[in-house]
């Protein structure tokens, strides 16, 4: 299992993951422009997406790939470099103007950069200092209703086991949040990333094998609305969460020789098996750190032990082989964590 600060998971990223509302899917792969780097400026280009953004916690990059791109490919943007402040980026999140979030583990950050950006960019705005109550955050999510820039913490609170805070939209330093969930009643343990549904309701995997739900606007020492937790989840060190056009539910399990994809029904509550249960020697699953699902429910992993990207077809269950892969040299993935589609 591995952990944030040496690679594998002693203790048990985000980030995490939006459903945006664009259409496409590996069927339908999108093209794009070549990105441009000359002498440290950045020059934006065109993307046709729908796209992947994936978090590389060890390349410190954020790698971006139309969606249905399979192979050894170049990432069509690629955000590396000294001036993109980028410090063990865990959590990726797109808010609906196309500007790119990321949870920085080891900053204690929130990146944020213009729609496009490619190369050696510089932020259009850094949540960070002792005001804004980060402490390793893992996970990043943008509420579909208000821009309000969610954040999972993998320390803190009352019992270290994380909290969730949430920022105004347009948020730049040592800002306060305007709300954070954190205390007992939370049964947050050890939380990694995060999802907003499209009512805003709040989805955080725990490490210790639970994943809570939070009504919309939660705040404070509040208990869930759901949880999903037992043995029959098969829930087994979850890391990142998603929902489809259904709102069933996602969840990314890293455990090691056994990672897996379990899916489960909108609303679940409890000791629930899953609707879907993606796991296998033929899936080419390792750790699997992050999911995320296209426009037509295709789902997508991250899997740093391969450092790749693999797609199955929607409503994937069983022993089943990917659709694609996202592999190889060119890519540039470096033990990818979090990834959002938009």
């Amino acid at each position: 299992m591995r952990t944030p600060e040496i690679g594998y998971l002693i203790a048990a990223a985000t980030a995490i993951s939006v459903l945006a509302s664009c259409s496409g899917g590996p069927s339908a792969p999108a093209t794009s422009l070549a990105s441009q780097q000359n002498q440290g400026r950045i020059v934006k280009h065109q993307t046709a997406c729908p796209c992947v953004y994936v978090a590389n916690y060890d390349g410190n990059s954020i790698n971006v790939f139309p969606v249905g791109t399979s192979g050894n490919v170049a990432p069509s943007q690629y955000i590396y470099g000294s001036n993109t402040e980028l410090n063990d980026p865990t959590g990726v999140a797109v808010d609906s103007n196309d500007n790119v979030y990321v949870a920085n583990y080891a900053g204690n950050s929130i990146s944020i950069y213009a729609a496009g950006a490619t190369g050696n960019a510089t932020p259009t705005a850094v949540i960070s200092g002792s005001n804004t109550g980060l402490e390793e955050p893992a996970g990043v999510a943008i509420d579909p209703l208000n821009g309000d820039i969610y954040v999972e913490n993998y320390q803190g609170g009352p019992s270290g086991g994380g909290t969730v805070n949430f920022y105004a939209p347009g948020s730049n330093g040592n800002v306060a949040p305007l709300g954070s969930i954190a205390g007992s009643n939370t049964e947050l343990d050890t939380s990694v990333g995060l999802a907003l549904d499209s009512s805003g309701n709040i989805y955080v995997p725990n490490i210790d094998n639970l994943v809570t739900v939070y009504a919309a606007g939660s705040s404070g020492n509040v208990a869930p609305a759901t949880t999903i937790s037992g043995s029959n989840t098969q829930l087994d060190d979850p890391y990142q969460v998603a929902l489809d056009s259904s709102s069933n539910i996602y969840v990314a399990n890293e455990v090691a020789a056994a990672s897996s994809v379990t899916a489960y029904p909108a609303g679940a509550n409890g000791n629930v098996r899953p609707k879907y249960d993606i796991t296998g020697k033929k899936t080419k699953l390792e750790y699997t750190s992050g999911v995320a699902l296209d426009a037509n429910n295709n789902v997508y992993a991250s899997d740093e032990g391969n450092s790749t990207i693999t797609f199955y077809p929607a409503g994937s269950t069983g022993n089943v082989k990917p659709t694609g892969t996202i592999k190889g040299a060119k890519t540039k993935l470096d033990h990818p964590w979090g990834i959002a589609i938009h």
